[in-house]
């Protein structure tokens, strides 16, 4: 993320204007407007496609000029599902961050593919650092229940704060509570 946003290209098909010319449009359109979605960017910045609209491959190619210049955290669209480039590597990071020592609902709410719970969880215990992720504190468990991710085990009877991140102090108590055979 610390290269030039010259080094991506722009299919000169899809795009009138080159990478340079565009990556300054959005950081003008940022300025002024606060945030962004590419849409709302092409919709209002309509001169620097060649057709109307966005493709696909011109989506993607703007996506790559946005966090290149580290634009993202101000996208309206960050790490949306199958919209957002970021989506997938955020998905494989908390793939990978989650195991067993992490709470069955993080478990589940990564099995129904609910990437914004999983990822504020796993930011909030330090346990990924996605980037442009805007940090919000986890859900706490009443939340979890709520939106049916709550299915308890043994270590989660011994939360007291009915905050998740508090599971890994939990399982170590519960773990040395046991009677030593």
């Amino acid at each position: 993320m610390d290269q030039h946003d010259s080094s991506v290209s722009l299919s000169p098909e899809a795009w009138a204007a080159s990478s340079e010319r565009v990556a300054e449009e959005l950081r003008s359109f940022i300025r002024d407007m606060g945030s962004f979605s590419p849409d709302w960017f092409v919709e209002v910045k309509f001169h620097l496609l060649r057709q109307s609209g966005l493709t696909k491959a011109s989506r993607a190619e703007l996506c790559r000029i946005s966090i290149q210049g580290s634009h993202c955290k101000k996208c309206e669209e960050l790490y949306e599902a199958r919209t957002c480039l970021l989506w997938s590597r955020l998905f494989s990071m908390a793939r990978t961050a989650v195991d067993d020592r992490c709470p069955p609902c993080i478990r589940i709410a990564l099995s129904r593919n609910s990437l914004k719970t999983v990822a504020n969880f796993l930011t909030s215990a330090y346990l990924i650092d996605a980037p442009f992720y805007k940090h919000r504190k986890a859900s706490s468990c009443k939340t979890m229940a709520q939106w049916g991710y709550c299915r308890p085990d043994e270590y989660c009877r011994g939360i007291k704060s009915g905050n998740p991140l508090e599971y890994i102090s939990a399982r170590e108590r519960v773990k040395l509570a046991r009677p030593i055979h």
